[in-house]
């Protein structure tokens, strides 16, 4: 297996309605090719990392470097790897705001606008700082509080890990609607994504 981490700026502004549909593409996909990993966006910036077979990978991290809707992209690392960092999750996400970067101490010199390839790629040090966030089973200040030694609290964390791609996701589509009222175009890809939530909210709740 290999782990691809890329940097990439969006080639026009990027929606949180196009967010919505790039993460429902990665979680109906990832989990038929076998590949995990994770996604922070802010300012229009994309630093996603991938984990999966080689040959998966590389063939998707093609196309993402040949998709017009990136530009700037640069591969950061590639890597060979027996274990996944992000198995729990075909692809985790974060909107990354200036509110999220206060909470990261170790970035108390860093804001938002920083968020970009430019930056990024010569400071690898602020990236650490958020995947480690992610990587970390106590990243979460509620999971903080947990000693995580038994079958139930491992359980336990995970289920808070999902509830917070739960709200991150549902925080995107209330903007998405949001934009739309405001520009006065509600579609039916809007009322397919609620619907589309709703049945999930309702299922992980029974």
């Amino acid at each position: 297996m290999i782990r691809v981490t890329y940097l990439s700026q969006a080639a026009s502004n990027f929606s949180s309605i196009d967010l919505l549909y790039l993460l429902e593409h990665c979680h109906v996909n990832n989990p038929k090719l076998g590949l995990t990993g994770l996604l922070i966006f802010g300012n229009e910036t994309f630093h996603q990392t991938i984990e999966g077979e080689n040959h998966i990978v590389e063939e998707l991290i093609g196309k993402i470097s040949n998709d017009k809707r990136h530009i700037k992209f640069q591969i950061l690392s590639k890597q060979s790897i027996e274990n996944r960092q992000y198995s729990n999750s075909a692809m985790g996400f974060e909107k990354l705001t200036e509110q999220t970067i206060a909470d990261v101490p170790e970035l108390k010199n860093f804001m938002l606008p920083d968020f970009n390839p430019e930056y990024l790629s010569s400071n690898g040090s602020v990236i650490e700082s958020l995947l480690e966030r992610h990587r970390s089973s106590h990243w979460d200040p509620l999971i903080r509080e947990i000693n995580a030694r038994d079958e139930f609290i491992v359980q336990l964390r995970n289920a808070l890990a999902s509830k917070h791609q739960q709200l991150e996701s549902s925080t995107l589509l209330i903007e998405s609607i949001i934009e739309s009222v405001h520009d006065g175009v509600l579609g039916d890809d809007h009322i397919r994504l609620c619907k589309s939530m709703l049945s999930s909210l309702r299922n992980k709740t029974n």
